[in-house]
């Protein structure tokens, strides 16, 4: 009983350290990004292309203190970004890609004082893409877990609530490129799931 006694004290003793230095959060984030738009071959044709308009996220996760440093943090979020379509005309036709995102990112935080403090994110986030297209009226849905990074700034207005500016980058796959030139690419070809770049503006709230 005295070693269930004392596994219990010890449990609850860490339990309680752990506590003291978690500080759970929630942020919200808006900016500019999106999928990266493919690159264009367009020879003796009407051609616009439209990205990098709107984007925002969601975003709730826990840090920890280090006892070796007290400027130092870490710990883990999970995520939500959404971004406007891409939107790529040419001539009568008309491609539009969709996409958010779902992440799971490890988190370390550095204070240099108690107002500014800078960031990094990495994990990987469950990458969902869309593209429409007038033609045949194609749409297809593809989705891959990717590989997902973060880096940013925080400034404290106080001991809650900080705002950040932040830069995100998914790591997908290379889209094919638009072109006029015969038997170059199918429909299909342009199904995969692309890089996403976003750079937001965010607030914070830390409990």
């Amino acid at each position: 009983m005295n070693k269930i006694h004392l596994a219990a004290l010890i449990f609850g003793l860490f339990s309680a350290s752990s506590l003291a230095n978690m500080t759970p959060y929630v942020g919200v984030n808006l900016g500019i990004g999106g999928i990266e738009a493919p690159d264009a071959d367009i020879d003796g044709m009407n051609y616009s292309q439209e990205s990098g308009k709107f984007a925002w996220g969601l975003n709730s996760g826990v840090l920890f203190n280090t006892e070796m440093n007290n400027k130092f943090q870490y710990g883990a979020e999970v995520s939500y970004s959404s971004y406007a379509t891409n939107e790529t005309k040419i001539e009568n036709l008309k491609f539009d890609y969709d996409g958010y995102n779902i992440a799971a990112l490890g988190v370390i935080k550095y204070n240099f004082n108690k107002k500014w403090s800078v960031f990094g994110k990495a994990g990987a986030a469950y990458t969902v893409q869309e593209l429409s297209s007038n033609a045949s009226n194609f749409n297809k849905k593809e989705s891959k877990v990717l590989p997902k990074i973060a880096l940013g700034g925080a400034y404290n207005v106080t001991d809650n609530m900080a705002l950040n500016v932040s830069f995100e980058h998914v790591f997908g796959d290379d889209l094919a490129e638009f072109t006029n030139k015969a038997n170059r690419y199918q429909l299909s070809d342009y199904t995969n799931v692309g890089s996403v770049t976003t750079m937001y503006i965010g607030a914070s709230y830390s409990f």
